[in-house]
């Protein structure tokens, strides 16, 4: 049985928990010109199927390239080149270690300016904190912008949708391999299940918005009625309030918890 509800409060409610989950980590990717949404080129959605064992490396690298197709979408799209995301290796000052960082072009300019300044007058540039306060309206703007194009264009949704999707498989993995391991940091248990179970909860409405396949879905599926029987995930599950996740899900769930012979299974 396929729970649907109605085309619009489905997308709405989907674009909803995007926000909760992609708000603080929107901040990503490469610079291009905004063009008006009638000059948006077609891109193909390359499926990213992520089945079986995969290296973390691995993982790593469909999660780069699930980033860049979001990004390069976006920019496209949005309203000014300020909102512009770029993605590159670099080393942090001072390292010779390289490493990937996603960037908005507002940060970029900001940093140039503090660098020239510093060059200049000896003012000592502002802390990526302080940057983050003094432009936390822009953020916030930027955020706001990339869920209503989302909502207006399935392409960028099905790229931020795929993008996270291969993030929780990586996380979900690192954990699963170093759970024993006291060098490797975990974040607090109850987190780590609650926000798996918000996941799953995006999960199951981009699968009925035609935003992941079935092969996709029916991983997490099948994930999903394998942990919500055990703790800590029924007791979060159990003590969340009603808005914690949506009604759709909530009834889904339930049906899964109180009669294991009847719910949904992706074909």
């Amino acid at each position: 049985m396929v729970w649907k509800t109605s085309s619009f409060r489905s997308i709405h409610q989907t674009m909803y928990w995007l926000i909760v989950v992609f708000v603080g980590a929107l901040i990503h990717p490469e610079s291009a010109v905004a063009q008006q949404d009638k000059d948006l080129p077609t891109w193909e959605m390359e499926e990213v199927l992520v089945i079986g064992e995969r290296s973390l490396k691995s993982l790593k690298m469909e999660i780069y390239k699930a980033e860049d197709m979001k990004v390069k979408l976006f920019n496209s799209l949005n309203s000014t080149d300020e909102f512009d995301i770029k993605c590159e290796y670099t080393a942090p000052t001072g390292s010779l270690i390289r490493g990937r960082r996603c960037d908005i072009a507002y940060m970029i300019k900001a940093r140039e300016l503090d660098a020239h300044d510093y060059l200049m007058s000896g003012r000592w540039p502002r802390s990526e904190s302080q940057l983050a306060v003094e432009f936390a309206d822009k953020t916030r703007a930027l955020n706001k912008e990339m869920m209503e194009l989302a909502a207006k264009h399935p392409e960028l949704a099905k790229a931020m949708i795929n993008e996270y999707e291969i993030k929780q498989r990586y996380i979900l993995e690192r954990r699963e391999r170093f759970k024993d391991s006291i060098l490797i940091g975990h974040p607090k248990p109850e987190k780590y299940f609650g926000d798996e179970l918000k996941f799953l909860d995006v999960a199951f409405f981009a699968y009925n918005e035609g935003m992941m396949e079935n092969k996709i879905w029916s991983y997490w599926d099948r994930r999903l009625r394998s942990v919500i029987h055990q703790e800590p995930y029924r007791s979060i599950w159990l003590s969340s309030k009603s808005e914690t996740f949506s009604a759709i899900f909530i009834e889904y769930v339930t049906t899964i918890l109180w009669d294991n012979t009847v719910g949904f299974s992706a074909e």
